[in-house]
């Protein structure tokens, strides 16, 4: 019977373990008496062809994220407006004296409230969401300009 291999748990207040390397490395496998090397290939990261293809689906994906943001925001603009207008409505029709017609003003100006804290919710996340792909576009340009082939 053969031994497990353990590596004992830190101790309670002792330093923790450096993080392991996910690097590729050789490995030396002993085939019939011979040592064999195992090579990894280059790593894609190097390679202008990898590089342009992820830098297109990063534009694509910033461009996709730029139009449901439009169609979010100018849906809500537009719910905006037509609760604005109706309230208008009410307002000039001389409705919004009645009780329910107060009632009705006090709703619609209620609805108009969380639609903008909507429209500012969106705007926001839709805000991060283009830094973050404007960024990786921006890096995928600079990695496409250090692999530039130099004369």
């Amino acid at each position: 019977m053969t031994a497990l291999t353990t590596i004992p748990a830190p101790a309670l207040g002792a330093a923790p373990r450096p993080p392991r390397l996910e690097l590729p490395a050789d490995h030396r496998l002993r085939v019939g008496g011979r040592r064999r090397t195992h090579r990894f290939p280059a790593p894609t990261y190097l390679s202008r062809s990898v590089a342009r293809e992820e830098r297109a689906i990063a534009q694509e994906a910033l461009e996709a994220t730029d139009r449901s943001a439009a169609r979010r925001v100018g849906s809500l603009g537009a719910v905006v407006a037509l609760l604005f207008g109706a309230a208008l409505f009410l307002l000039a029709t001389g409705r919004a004296d009645t009780p329910t017609g107060g009632l009705a003003l006090v709703f619609l100006g209620g609805l108009v409230v969380v639609a903008v804290l909507t429209l500012v919710g969106v705007l926001r996340r839709h805000e991060r969401e283009h830094d973050v792909l404007t960024e990786r576009v921006r890096i995928y340009d600079a990695r496409l300009l250090d692999l530039r082939p130099r004369r």
